[in-house]
């Protein structure tokens, strides 16, 4: 319903069929409604939908991890975040599809830290008595000195990050965590942080174990 401010050839205000009329900086001004198509999605829009979705539901539990190993990859001063960032890359690089052409990520190729750094160049990755044992070339890290980050995924339920448990140099390390007591499987990913520079590797995935 509308209602007439200055009588019938005045300006009005409200809603007539697909009219609306309404006051802007002192104006009166009308304008039509957008016209809706409602028609049922494309087979390729919910695909496009269900893509999104795998690729939030895989972050969730991520959250923090991501927001460490992504930190230098957002644009300074941009909108864009680390979160943001990390959907981005996982939407365009880690879906597959499976036999019914439903999407999925695959953990092999997803990145949770990024960064320009030589990655570590894995020998074992072996759960064994209840603990993580990762085993990487050492002879690869001659000249320089990092830490090794170590994310254990229980994919969406929970994750667990390790922060400087071992130095790249040391060429190995053993952690142990209450992830490694269950029968859960646990997706590893290792990589090299320095932390004097605030440098990063890329992520290397170290298998299901």
């Amino acid at each position: 319903m509308a209602i007439l401010k200055a009588g019938i050839n005045g300006p009005f205000s409200g809603k007539v069929g697909n009219v609306v009329g309404y006051q802007l900086n002192g104006q009166s001004v009308i304008r039509s409604l957008p016209f809706v198509i409602k028609r049922a999605p494309s087979k390729l829009t919910i695909i496009n939908r269900m893509r999104m979705k795998v690729v939030s539901q895989f972050l969730t539990y991520v959250k923090k991890p991501i927001a460490f190993g992504y930190k230098n990859i957002a644009p300074k001063g941009s909108r864009v975040g680390a979160f943001q960032s990390a959907q981005s890359y996982l939407f365009n690089n880690a879906i597959d599809y499976d036999a019914d052409n439903m999407p999925y990520i695959n953990p092999e190729k997803v990145l949770v830290f990024r960064g320009d750094m030589t990655p570590p160049l894995l020998i074992k990755v072996e759960r064994k008595d209840n603990k993580l044992h990762v085993e990487w070339n050492k002879d690869a890290c001659k000249g320089y000195s990092a830490a090794v980050v170590v994310l254990a995924y229980v994919i969406e339920k929970y994750a667990a990050l390790n922060e400087g448990a071992a130095i790249s140099n040391e060429g190995k390390m053993v952690w142990e965590h209450q992830l490694f007591n269950s029968d859960e499987q646990v997706h590893i990913y290792v990589g090299f942080y320095d932390m004097l520079n605030d440098e990063f590797s890329d992520s290397v995935y170290g298998g299901c174990v």
